[in-house]
């Protein structure tokens, strides 16, 4: 058997990520690509863990990929179970897959790649080829899609902060990759297997004990503080839809007037961080999760003594998290985004990836 355009694919991602979640394919809604892994192993082009829980190219694999110009790590040593190369690896691949499904580029080699769009960049390939420009630095990679450019970080008990002077440098610096005027927006994207546990680890009271030494802050008081947009990313489907929506130009816009048409005003005059008003109520677009952006426009919208806000995101976002942290009190409205608002927002054209393609979504074709 002669791997096609699909099975290049796989093994690309399983020989640049290296030890891939064999269950996340699945899982995150890949099940061409988990179908091809079965179909790969069989015909001893990718070796499977002997948990059955991790892929990587065979020699086989490799030397396929060799011949087709790719060329990764095949000395590196197995990472055993706990160490902190596995999780880091493992963290750096439950962004990935949600980045995949949401038909994000994430076989990218080259930093330059961070001037297209819709692309995701692993932190690990700066760390590569004994130049390592991360230095002090724990973040999984950078993205740009949306006209946005994002910085990543995954959060978990055994990663509970940035070195946040070095990390924003470094992020500052690839500015120049992102756009030549360095205008490009930037945000950060914190992501975990769920909203709640992200929510919750960015409110823990106590300080980790590397809070403060050597310039490490703690996600809580960055989440607090930071003058960037914080986004939180949920690794799982629901995380892949966000994304899509996320990698659409002016994605707030469009759903706002797919969904409210001549009722929606672009401009709330009284709180301008909203995404513009229906009627005299604040309309926010929350399936991006800037979470801290709808606190401010609740909390204006009581200061001022408005009778409603509107917060619109997908219904599991909605259920499973924001209706519980946003519950509705007489002045929360909650507004579900489903299936005809997005065809009308986006002609269409909006849907995830699941593999059946026979190629990687393209960077850059401005679709979800």
């Amino acid at each position: 058997m002669k791997p096609d355009r699909r099975d290049t694919e796989l093994l690309r991602l399983a020989g640049k990520y290296r030890w891939l979640p064999y269950a996340g394919l699945g899982a995150y809604g890949l099940d061409a690509l988990a179908e091809t892994a079965a179909i790969l192993f069989k015909t001893g082009y990718i070796g499977i863990s002997r948990n059955k829980r991790y892929l990587k190219p065979a020699p086989k694999g490799y030397a396929y990929l060799e011949q087709a110009g790719y060329f990764y790590d095949t000395a590196a040593r197995r990472a055993y179970a706990g160490s902190t190369t596995l999780r880091r690896r493992l963290e750096v691949s439950a962004i990935m897959l949600t980045c995949l499904r949401a038909g994000i580029d994430v076989l990218r080699d080259e930093v330059d790649a961070l001037r297209e769009q819709p692309v995701f960049f692993p932190a690990f390939d700066l760390r590569a080829g004994g130049v390592n420009v991360m230095s002090n630095a724990n973040c999984a990679g950078f993205g740009h899609f949306g006209n946005t450019a994002y910085m990543l970080h995954y959060v978990s008990p055994q990663s509970a902060g940035m070195y946040l002077m070095n990390e924003l440098s470094i992020f500052h610096r690839l500015s120049s990759v992102f756009a030549q005027s360095l205008s490009t927006p930037a945000a950060l994207i914190f992501a975990g297997p769920g909203y709640g546990e992200i929510y919750a680890r960015l409110h823990e009271a106590a300080p980790s004990t590397r809070h403060g030494v050597r310039g490490f802050t703690d996600f809580p008081e960055i989440f607090r503080r930071a003058d960037l947009p914080v986004h939180l990313l949920s690794c799982d489907e629901t995380g892949a839809m966000q994304l899509a929506l996320m990698r659409q130009p002016d994605y707030k816009a469009k759903l706002a007037r797919a969904a409210y048409w001549s009722g929606w005003v672009p401009h709330d005059e009284q709180i301008p961080c909203a995404d513009g008003r229906v009627g005299d109520a604040p309309l926010v677009v929350a399936a991006d999760m800037d979470i801290r952006r709808i606190g401010k426009v609740c909390d204006a919208a009581r200061r001022l003594g408005k009778s409603k806000v509107m917060i619109a995101a997908f219904q599991s976002q909605l259920e499973d998290f924001l209706m519980k942290v946003f519950p509705s009190d007489g002045m929360v409205t909650h507004f579900c985004i489903d299936r005809p608002i997005l065809d009308a927002a986006f002609q269409g054209g909006f849907s995830l990836y699941a593999g059946e393609a026979p190629d990687m979504p393209g960077a850059g074709d401005g679709r979800a």
